[in-house]
């Protein structure tokens, strides 16, 4: 029987993580997987977006073409995930794994089965898409976000339900294909977790896309009509379109049930529910990504799988979600990090933002939000509209990690024309905010 140190179910991003993590603090590691190393979700981020960054579509897109060159991307993508975690000294297990004990992981592979043993188990095997009884999954008709890459025709309309950045990216995706798309939302923001100004201008982004943004409307009946359907909505709104893609509605997957009968707590969804440490309730079985049931971004299901791995190598560490920063491509680049105006006042700060508004050589407006704490001055969240929010997001939460004041951030030098120097703006903003209050 082989023994490591730390056995990891799953190859995604959070999985890949927890492994090129564990094996930095000289755990020996085993990652078990039973399709291609990080493909699937690669294709599920990708196959939409470069084709939405675009800035218009003159002639129409070849699906077919669109489809092949993102599997080979896929591939590539894959192959060079899987040599750096050979070159990192990880065993590389292929076969359909399941939690067999609290420290055993049972492999099935084509003909045989054998069990890896692990001081601890990271469970990284994902989720299920979620379908609600009045609108059932239906091949090319009703999907989840999962099969986007396997549908055999791009719609004419598509119905994107689903807030946040794969509900955004999937909207301006479709869009950039050329499809007239509709986004609704369960919520009354496009992001939740951001201020509703900051909504505001996302949801004015999408707009000048023409995409039709349908907040907070439930769905009361459709039917369909040859190729079309024909929604319903609550307030008596009604249209056609020829594609549902339901993106946040997720569950846990079979194999939970059997994590279940070791001890494990699952949700209302068959999800395995996780503390704070991202362990279970089998003490040294961890669950991260969406086998707790939500779809996550790129960088929560990469700082869980990071948790996991501390964890599972004896250090103590908590997940903080306000330090995990969210980035988004839409029609220009959208990101936050830290907390927001509603956040802060759960943190128990006193918040006070500064906002600034620039253009950039002719480009769209762009916008830059610092929010601080007025007692001790210290920045605790920004939000971001920009063409940089990539590069601009880590660098505040490096900020806010090192405990920089709105002061320091304010007086710092800055080459005039940077998106920097919006920063530095907003938090002079801030500052005067402060001070007049």
């Amino acid at each position: 029987m082989a023994e490591f140190d730390v056995v990891i179910l799953g190859g995604g991003l959070s999985g890949t993580q927890a492994a090129l993590r564990a094996t930095e603090l000289g755990g020996k590691v085993c990652l078990v997987e039973k399709e291609r190393i990080g493909r699937k979700g690669f294709l599920r981020r990708n196959v939409l977006l470069a084709a939405g960054s675009q800035k218009n579509v003159k002639e129409p897109i070849n699906w077919k073409e669109q489809l092949s060159s993102k599997e080979k991307l896929a591939d590539e993508y894959s192959q060079n995930l899987e040599d750096k975690l050979n070159q990192a000294g990880i065993s590389l297990v292929k076969g359909e794994g399941s939690l067999a004990s609290p420290n055993e992981i049972l492999v099935q592979e084509e003909n045989t089965s054998h069990v890896i043993k692990g001081k601890s188990i990271i469970l990284a095997c994902g989720s299920e898409p979620l379908f609600s009884p009045t609108l059932p999954h239906e091949e090319n008709i009703i999907i989840s976000i999962d099969e986007i890459s396997k549908l055999e025709k791009l719609p004419e309309k598509v119905l994107i339900l689903g807030s946040g950045k794969w509900g955004g990216e999937a909207a301006i995706g479709f869009q950039g294909l050329g499809c007239k798309v509709f986004l609704g939302t369960d919520s009354v923001d496009i992001f939740p977790e951001m201020d509703s100004d900051f909504n505001s201008k996302v949801e004015a982004q999408l707009k000048s896309k023409k995409i039709k943004i349908l907040a907070n409307k439930k769905i009361i009946s459709f039917f369909k009509n040859g190729q079309d359907l024909e929604m319903t909505l609550e307030t008596g709104i009604k249209f056609t379109t020829n594609l549902i893609v339901m993106v946040d509605q997720r569950k846990g997957i079979e194999q939970n049930k059997v994590a279940e009968s070791l001890g494990a707590r699952l949700g209302g969804n068959g999800e395995i529910l996780v503390d704070d440490f991202m362990m279970s309730s089998i003490p040294g079985v961890y669950g991260v990504g969406s086998i707790s049931g939500k779809g996550l971004t790129d960088s929560m299901s990469k700082e869980q799988g990071k948790v996991a791995a501390e964890n599972s190598m004896g250090k103590k560490r908590k997940l903080n979600p306000e330090w995990v920063p969210m980035l988004s491509k839409l029609v220009q680049g959208v990101g936050y990090v830290g907390c927001s105006m509603k956040s802060a006042l759960h943190q128990g700060f006193h918040p006070i933002e500064g906002v600034n508004n620039v253009s950039f050589a002719d480009l769209e407006m762009e916008t830059f939000k610092i929010v601080a704490d007025k007692r001790s001055k210290s920045v605790v969240g920004a939000q971001i509209i920009s063409r940089q929010a990539e590069e601009l997001i880590p660098v505040i939460l490096l900020l806010i990690k090192k405990g920089v004041t709105v002061t320091n951030l304010a007086n710092s030098n800055s080459i005039e024309g940077t998106r920097f120097q919006g920063l530095c703006e907003a938090a002079r903003a801030c500052l005067k905010a402060i001070k007049s209050g």
